[in-house]
């Protein structure tokens, strides 16, 4: 019997990171395995040398006529390659890849829903995401979303008549718990930020938040790592009370996670949607708690009261009242925090998800 022969197609080079060991894992298998990304990789990219690396130029925004020649490009590569399988993940390879697939007769067609770009959002755009992701699901032979709140968003909002598939409690490349772990001192009350700076991960809800929060603790201070997402532009006086606030840390672009997720005690994670954030669940590892907005994937990673908060999205005084009790009360900050690890240790762990996916993807 020939060895699988699988294609995973990702829009930009930044995605391998959420696959973990899963190429490796494969290959380990006996697969002979290819990645297709959008962008060539950069120079201190580091991959598996078993691994294939193929560019396929592919837009991230929506262009008809970019987007038609890829697809020729994608449907040629797949036609000369004969794959038995497509793995399609984010939004543009997802849709280019599965009607590519699709049409190369290629068996096992299969989609990553790892988000919903539309969720939240009306008008003409927010319709034609939805109808690329309708078109990708209806070319997939499977469906896998990230976590159950996100399976349950593409049924009720009428993408598919079948709920995409979730592999144990969700994820993609989950948690190293070996990496990720609790500080070894007490570090000083301090609130996290850990994400891209941008309007839909709720950085305009972060000030107002912090606001309400120095109201009772003035002297708290606010750390915050990534970079600002000029796709997706935060209001300018927000961005200038980050600049300018002495008690806000702008950290930028963290290479080590682990090690800024030490230096906070508790996590603010305020993003409008979700598939399943790592972010909070890396918090999580590292026994830190979270207070988020109960929101599509977010709510799959936390348990309120007992590994951190979730707030109703917009009540920013509530939001900021569970972040000062948090802060405030060390002895309920180091239950959860314990509670939120044992979560991860049971459902995120690395190589349970990723063997997870792998058992699935060979037993098709």
């Amino acid at each position: 019997m020939a060895a699988p022969v699988i294609v995973f197609g990702l829009t930009v080079p930044m995605s391998l990171t959420l696959q973990g060991n899963r190429f490796g894992l494969l290959a380990d298998a006996g697969c002979e395995v290819h990645v297709v990304l959008g962008e060539p990789l950069p120079e201190n990219a580091v991959v598996d040398p078993r691994v294939q690396v193929h560019v396929i130029a592919m837009t991230r925004s929506i262009a008809p006529f970019a987007d038609f020649k890829s697809l020729l490009a994608w449907r040629r590569f797949l036609k000369q390659l004969r794959p038995s399988h497509v793995v399609g993940a984010t939004p543009k390879a997802a849709f280019l890849s599965m009607l590519a697939a699709r049409n190369a007769k290629v068996p096992h067609r299969i989609l990553e829903v790892w988000g919903g770009r539309w969720d939240g959002f009306q008008g003409s755009r927010a319709r034609l995401l939805r109808l690329t992701d309708t078109m990708a699901m209806s070319a997939a032979t499977e469906v896998i979303a990230v976590s159950n709140s996100l399976a349950d968003l593409v049924v009720s909002a009428g993408l598919s008549n079948q709920r995409p598939i979730v592999l144990g409690y969700g994820g993609t490349q989950g948690v190293d718990l070996e990496q990720f772990h609790a500080a070894d001192e007490p570090v000083e009350p301090t609130v996290g930020f850990l994400g891209r700076l941008a309007a839909d991960k709720g950085i305009d809800d972060l000030r107002a938040v912090m606001a309400l929060v120095h109201e009772v603790l003035p002297d708290v201070r606010l750390r915050v790592a990534g970079d600002f997402d000029s796709a997706d532009p935060i209001d300018l006086n927000t961005r200038e009370w980050l600049e300018a606030d002495a008690r806000v840390t702008l950290v930028g672009h963290v290479a080590e996670v682990p090690k800024f997720l030490r230096s906070i005690s508790v996590l603010c994670f305020p993003s409008h949607r979700e598939g399943l954030p790592n972010a909070v669940i890396e918090a999580a590892a590292s026994e830190v708690p979270v207070v988020a907005w109960n929101v599509t994937g977010t709510r799959d990673a936390i348990i309120d009261g007992q590994t951190g908060a979730l707030v109703p999205l917009g009540n920013i005084a509530q939001m900021a009242d569970r972040i000062c009790t948090l802060v405030s009360d060390a002895g309920i900050r180091a239950e959860q925090g314990r509670a939120a690890r044992a979560l991860v240790a049971e459902r995120f762990e690395a190589s349970k998800v990723q063997q997870s996916f792998v058992r699935h993807l060979l037993d098709d």
